[in-house]
């Protein structure tokens, strides 16, 4: 990793919002695709649909759908800038929310199992913890993100990669997310195999039973 992010006790992204009234902050996500054998599927296309929805209700508060390239390494990524007008509640930052990722099938692309999509969806929750507000992200089955967190930056690491995802989150309350936090984001998700071996075989792992993406033959 360029810098390692800091863990600490305080967030500076919270004192913003006291000194400041609510902070602006954007948020960005950096996944990697891989085939069922768990190799990296690399200049593919496939539509990809994002959306928030409240909590618990489910009510959707922002949607969009595009078709998104990966790189040459499987990775690819979107932006969801001002996430933090849907934490908002009776003006202050307390709202949960999913964020819920659909991948769509193209002309290119197909599933494993036909009449499945691959869903994935991760609540992020603001947390009071000693009169400061802390980021929190779950998992869709409910367990909890790996974060760290330094001056004006959450980083979100899913320990747990689906069968065919490697994901994590990055958010800043001094927007835009910067390339290097994103450089940064996505040698923490996927170290070097010299740094922790396996690492790039992990996403096999992880037990997304069904559903998933393959490029067609």
């Amino acid at each position: 990793m360029k810098k390692q992010f800091i863990l600490f006790a305080a967030c500076l992204i919270a004192a913003a919002a006291y000194v400041n009234g609510q902070p602006t902050i954007d948020l960005a996500f950096q996944g990697m695709l891989s085939d069922i054998q768990g190799n990296q599927i690399g200049n593919e296309q496939f539509n990809l649909s994002l959306k928030i929805l409240s909590v618990p209700d489910q009510e959707i508060l922002w949607q969009s759908q595009s078709v998104t390239e990966t790189d040459e390494g499987g990775w690819f990524g979107y932006s969801i800038p001002d996430v933090s007008q849907y934490l908002l509640k009776d003006g202050h930052m307390k709202a949960s929310v999913i964020i819920q990722m659909e991948f769509l099938p193209s002309s290119t692309s197909s599933w494993i199992r036909k009449g499945d999509d691959f869903m994935v969806s991760y609540t992020l929750s603001p947390t009071l913890v000693d009169e400061s507000i802390h980021m929190k992200m779950t998992r869709m089955e409910g367990s909890d993100l790996m974060v760290h967190s330094e001056e004006h930056l959450y980083a979100f690491k899913d320990q747990y990669p689906f069968a065919y995802l490697t994901g994590g989150f990055v958010m800043t309350d001094q927007p835009p997310v910067g390339k290097n936090s994103i450089a940064d984001l996505r040698q923490w998700l996927s170290p070097p195999d010299q740094v922790d071996p396996g690492a790039r075989s992990r996403g096999v792992k992880g037990g997304f039973p069904v559903g998933g993406y393959r490029k067609k033959n």
